[in-house]
């Protein structure tokens, strides 16, 4: 039976081991969301959702009970997709990434540019090796957002070409490259998050129809960008998932992110917006 949201990002942190300048900065203190919490968050969210997100501000890796999220996740019979800046990726040791439910790893590798040079290489080559290193059916998804004339974006996307592309060539995939079997290069812009100044004309977002949120103390948020919870509906300590999200409160905001209606003014500057069909 199709559900009726395709993702659901499940912040288990808000902390992370690099402080990027593209990334938002979080008023909340840090925090790790309890494995228990987490256990109730994803068992709720995976009856409405297709694929978990164990993110949304923060970086998962630094969760220091990550694979028993990921041990949760396949008890549940869940599919998983870990978005991470790859940095900690030899924490926990192989055997991690073969949980039954990780189905993909999307690495933002422009984490990458706030590494000194030194630094960036090293991490680069033990991301290139875990690509050409991964568990059977893993799908990995590298991320390079930016100008393509910046030199980090054309030195990276040379680099994965040069050490991952099979016999030196690659197939078009969407917006992005098929590097070989199970290993893909995306592209696109760093974007603009909500809350900011000024603002661009839109008309509409995804959020409550494609996606949702929860925060790591439980919070239910419209969106993959509402990092602070700034329009938050719930709490999935005292309410049901499920009765948060059809609640009159989310139907009404759903409809005004959408474009229905009015905008939400902190939706104003935010980057992410809806296809225009």
């Amino acid at each position: 039976m199709k559900k009726p949201f395709r993702r659901a990002f499940i912040e288990i942190t808000n902390s992370c081991d690099l402080a990027c300048g593209f990334c938002a900065s979080t008023s909340r203190p840090k925090a790790d969301m309890p494995l228990e919490l987490f256990e109730s968050a994803a068992a709720q969210a995976g009856e409405l959702a297709s694929v978990i997100f164990p993110h949304l501000l923060g970086e998962p890796l630094t969760h220091p009970q990550f694979p028993e999220i990921l041990g949760a996740c396949s008890r549940l019979g869940l599919k998983v997709n870990l978005v991470t800046n790859g940095a900690l990726l030899d924490k926990f040791g192989p055997g991690v990434f073969r949980e039954s439910s990780l189905g993909q790893v999307s690495v933002s590798l422009q984490a990458l540019s706030c590494l000194p040079p030194a630094r960036r290489a090293e991490s680069l080559g033990r991301l290139l090796g875990f690509a050409l290193r991964k568990p059977p059916g893993l799908t990995i998804s590298f991320r390079l957002r930016g100008e393509p004339s910046d030199p980090f974006i054309k030195e990276t996307k040379k680099a994965l070409l040069e050490v991952l592309a099979m016999e030196g060539a690659c197939e078009k995939a969407g917006d992005g490259l098929k590097l070989r079997e199970g290993v893909y290069l995306n592209f696109g812009s760093i974007f603009d998050w909500p809350g900011g100044a000024g603002g661009k004309p839109k008309k509409g977002c995804l959020g409550l129809r494609h996606h949702f949120g929860i925060l790591s103390d439980g919070r239910v948020v419209p969106c993959c960008a509402d990092f602070d919870g700034a329009l938050a509906l719930g709490n999935i300590r005292e309410s049901p998932l499920a009765a948060i999200l059809s609640g009159p409160a989310a139907l009404a905001l759903r409809d005004s992110i959408a474009g229905k209606t009015p905008m939400p003014a902190y939706c104003a500057s935010c980057g992410f917006t809806a296809p225009d069909s």
